[in-house]
């Protein structure tokens, strides 16, 4: 039993969905799988284009590319409301003070993401320790103004 470039295209497109989805969502794995998928069904039917496997999964890719990007971006992006205003919808999401406490009233330093940013506790907070998690309330410029309330406290 031969395994064929049909079957092979198939199985690397399915894993490619399947990483996307599950590993590393958002570097264009669903692209290539797709391609790869659709590059199988033209090689079942086309055997003689087999020779140029690498050229029809690249331009598969693409096509898909083309085809999906704008949908998709609108897809994922239409939950958020304020796409020109903040970051990344970042209200609501916790942060971790950062380096050193931070005192109502004063900037400190809060993880986020793998980032450090400025931060600044909203009016009547206790002290910010290091280490203390933190809810961002909302972002002005490039400082967020956290709360040690929880989520469901947000305005």
């Amino acid at each position: 039993m031969t395994i064929t470039p049909v079957e092979i295209w198939l199985v690397v497109g399915i894993i490619f969905i399947l990483i996307e989805f599950s590993k590393l969502p958002g570097i264009g794995f669903l692209f290539l799988g797709l391609g790869a998928m659709s590059s199988s069904v033209i090689f079942y039917f086309y055997p003689e284009i087999q020779n140029y496997q690498v050229a029809s999964v690249g331009f598969s890719s693409l096509a898909w590319f083309l085809v999906l990007w704008w949908p998709l971006k609108a897809f994922v992006y239409a939950k958020n409301k304020n796409l020109g205003k903040d970051y990344f919808d970042i209200v609501g999401m916790q942060v971790e003070v950062a380096l050193e406490d931070i005192k109502p009233g004063s900037i400190g330093q809060v993880y986020w993401s793998g980032t450090i940013m400025n931060a600044q506790l909203s009016s009547k907070e206790k002290v910010a320790r290091v280490g203390d998690k933190l809810y961002v309330l909302e972002a002005k410029g490039n400082i967020l103004i956290c709360s040690h309330n929880t989520k469901s406290n947000l305005k």
